[in-house]
C-alpha cells in the first residue's frame, strides 16, 4: 500500500512538473577532440610513456536532444555520435579509433543573463555502444562484437533565443582495451558544438493561440 501511494505521488509530481515545464528538441553539430588515457598498475616506465604517447584525434560530432526546462532546472537526453581514439598509432600514421552511438542523461542549472541570453551548467553521463571500428588495431581483442563505453560529462552552454554554443568535457569511466593485463586504456575528450532549437513547446503554444485568435476574428 505504501509503495502504491509513493508511486502515485511520484507520478502526480512528474505530471505536474511536465505540464508546467518548457519542452524543447534541439540539433547540435560540432567536433570532438579525443585522447586515449593510459593507466597502469606497474611502476612508471619512461619507455611506456613514449610508446603510449598517443596524439589527439579531431572528429565531427552530431547530436539530437530532448530538453525539459522547469524553473532553473534542465533535464536532457537524446542520441549522439562520437568518434574516440587517436590520430596515429605506434610509429605509424594510421588512426586508431571507434565510432559510438551514445545516450546522454544530463541535468543542468539555468542562469538568466541580460538580452535574452542564459547559461546552463550541466553534469551527467553518456552510455555508448560501438557502431564500427575505424583505422588500424594492434591489440588482440579488437574483434569483440559488442563494446560499451560510459563517460561522465561536465559542460557549459550559452543560449541566445533558439541558438546554442557549448562545450562538454567527457571523462571515460570504462576500460575499452587492455595491454598485457598491466596497462589499460580509457577514452576522454572535449566536445565543442553549435546548436539550434528546432521545436519549442512555448513557441508552439504561442503560435497556436495566435492562429485560434485569428480564426475567431475572421468568424465574427
Amino acid at each position: 500500500m505504501k509503495i502504491n501511494i509513493l508511486s502515485l505521488t511520484i507520478l502526480f509530481l512528474s505530471f505536474g512538473i511536465s505540464s508546467q515545464a518548457q519542452h524543447k528538441i534541439s540539433a547540435y553539430t560540432g567536433w570532438t577532440a579525443s585522447k586515449i588515457q593510459v593507466y597502469s598498475n606497474t611502476q612508471k616506465n619512461p619507455l611506456n610513456d613514449e610508446l603510449f604517447a598517443f596524439p589527439i584525434l579531431h572528429r565531427p560530432y552530431l547530436s539530437f536532444e530532448y530538453e525539459l526546462d522547469w524553473k532553473k532546472l534542465r533535464l536532457s537526453t537524446g542520441l549522439s555520435t562520437t568518434i574516440w581514439g587517436t590520430s596515429s598509432t605506434w610509429g605509424g600514421t594510421l588512426q586508431w579509433a571507434e565510432m559510438y552511438l551514445n545516450l546522454p542523461v544530463i541535468a543542468g542549472f539555468l542562469l538568466d543573463l541580460p538580452k535574452s541570453w542564459n547559461l546552463t551548467i550541466e553534469s551527467g553521463f553518456e552510455t555508448g555502444i560501438r557502431l564500427t571500428p575505424l583505422g588500424v588495431y594492434h591489440l588482440d581483442d579488437f574483434e569483440a562484437k559488442i563494446r560499451m563505453n560510459v563517460n561522465m560529462i561536465l559542460g557549459i552552454e550559452a543560449n541566445w533565443k533558439q541558438f546554442r554554443l557549448g562545450t562538454r568535457l567527457q571523462i571515460g569511466l570504462t576500460t575499452f582495451r587492455h595491454f598485457n593485463d598491466d596497462i589499460w586504456f580509457k577514452h576522454s575528450g572535449l566536445t565543442t558544438y553549435l546548436g539550434y532549437t528546432i521545436w519549442d513547446s512555448t513557441i508552439a503554444k504561442e503560435k497556436r493561440a495566435k492562429r485560434l485568435a485569428k480564426q475567431q476574428a475572421e468568424e465574427i
